[in-house]
């Protein structure tokens, strides 16, 4: 430790003749931050003769904050908050001076360098296959096939979990495919869990089900009006139709029933056993046989026919590879109009679910805020909204949505059946308010809600 001598004199200064040097004992030199984002200036500093001021000075930012310490610490822990501007170039670098002076007025200075670079999104996980939901046969091996690719500013590591494979792989770059081929020899379903992380700890995870059979019997079965795949991913929920599944022994797997409604006489539907893909299975119309089903592996299988405009009910049995087509009325009375509340929605892109409709003030969730459907020319039970999905500013909770038949009142209802897998299928007077994901927002969707079929479509426009 330096001798240090203090000489008291006139004049109204505090200054004092000291003979040390302030010391940088620690300071973090490297900071990674984004515009608009607050970082921290950290560090320890002594000096023996004690710290008067330290001093932050970057006139790029408009910052010059000094502060004083009447105290005059040998040891002071730097610990000063700053915004960077909104305003600021992302990945542009910044060299900012912070000076600490002692009671001599003796200073020293080092450089804080901040580049505007800091990771916060997570990895992608785009799964490649198994489509999710797939029924895969027992064959000679090799049923399940796994392609995933991950991409992020910088990956670290991938981990793969599940009854039948568990694998955590070190990876980098920006980009990543894994590949595995995995021999099933047991019936069963079977989920995998996909996690990726990148280099600054950021995490993102995804999963897929598929189910081994030996033979054609499936969890789930779907209708579709669509013809690629990248149709059927176009929406949050609603595409492909979900099927009632018969509970009866025996037909229990293989006998399934859907209602569809037919826009245009000749409407052309497939079922498909997995609900993003028309890979590996897909049944159609047999052109040779009427009433007939017919296996295929892709959208190219022959549909079967809606003959004319109007609501259907659609049957297939897999045991003997038969289907039936059964027109019907509906006899439900329809309603007046419909409503859809909730928070994050807005029509127009402008107005939002939260704006109450009689006073303007703010009101999420509540009829008072609900926003009218557009009813069909040709259906009465028929009804569609296009609405852009963003986050609520000013307002905390969750992005999502209810629909309602009454704008001065709760009842009557719907919410959905996010407790039973299918937010498509509206339940009235019950089920769970639907929650977006924040993927979904920042986007414009059409809604299209059939109050007869209580089942509503989400899909982008």
């Amino acid at each position: 430790m330096g001798l240090l001598t203090i000489l008291l004199g006139c004049g109204d200064d505090d200054s004092v003749s000291v003979d040390s040097i302030p010391e940088f004992q620690s300071l973090n030199q490297q900071v990674s931050s984004l515009p608009g984002e607050e970082f921290l200036f950290e560090g320890i500093v002594t000096d023996p003769a004690g710290i008067k001021s330290v001093n932050f000075k970057y006139e790029a930012w408009f910052l010059d904050k000094t502060i004083m310490k009447d105290s005059l610490p040998e040891t002071y822990t730097i610990s000063y908050k700053f915004k960077v501007p909104d305003d600021a170039t992302e990945f542009s670098v910044h060299t900012i001076p912070v000076t600490i002076t002692n009671a001599g007025n003796v200073s020293s200075t080092k450089e804080v360098v901040v580049t505007l670079d800091k990771d916060i999104a997570a990895p992608s996980i785009n799964i490649n296959s198994p489509v999710n939901g797939a029924t895969i046969l027992i064959g000679d091996g090799d049923e399940i096939n796994l392609d995933i690719d991950l991409a992020d500013r910088e990956l670290a590591e991938l981990k793969i979990e599940s009854s039948i494979l568990n694998e955590t792989l070190a990876i980098s770059g920006a980009s990543y495919n894994y590949s595995n081929s995995i021999n099933v020899t047991d019936e069963g379903d079977y989920e995998f869990i996909i996690t990726a992380t990148d280099a600054t700890g950021n995490e993102a995870t995804a999963s897929v089900s598929v189910s081994v059979v030996s033979d054609l019997q499936f969890n789930a079965m779907y209708l579709t009006d669509e013809t690629s795949d990248t149709a059927l991913n176009q929406d949050i929920f609603g595409i492909p139709f979900s099927t009632v599944a018969s509970e009866l022994s025996g037909e229990d797997g293989y006998v399934f029933t859907g209602r569809y409604y037919s826009a245009a006489a000749n409407s052309e539907v497939r079922f498909v056993p997995q609900q993003g893909s028309f890979k590996p299975f897909t049944f159609g119309a047999d052109p040779s046989n009427p009433g007939k089903l017919l296996l295929g592996q892709d959208e190219t299988v022959a549909p079967i026919i809606m003959p004319g405009v109007g609501y259907y009910e659609v049957a297939m049995d897999i045991r003997d590879l038969s289907y039936t087509v059964t027109p019907y009325t509906p006899t439900d009375t329809p309603y007046d109009q419909v409503y859809i509340l909730g928070r994050g929605i807005y029509i127009d892109a402008v107005t939002s679910t939260c704006t109450n409709n009689n006073d303007g003030s703010t009101q999420c969730w509540h009829f008072n805020s609900g926003k009218p459907f557009a009813l069909s020319t040709y259906n009465l039970y028929l009804w569609t909204i296009d609405v852009t999905l963003k986050d609520q500013p000013n307002d905390a909770g969750a992005n999502g949505f209810i629909l309602n038949a009454n704008p001065s009142g709760w009842a009557p209802f719907w919410r959905v059946d996010v407790a039973g897998g299918d937010p498509s299928r509206t339940i009235p007077g019950g089920g769970n308010n639907y929650v977006f994901d924040d993927s979904a927002l920042n986007k414009d969707y059409t809604f299209i809600f059939d109050t007869h079929l209580n089942r509503i479509i989400a899909k982008l426009r």
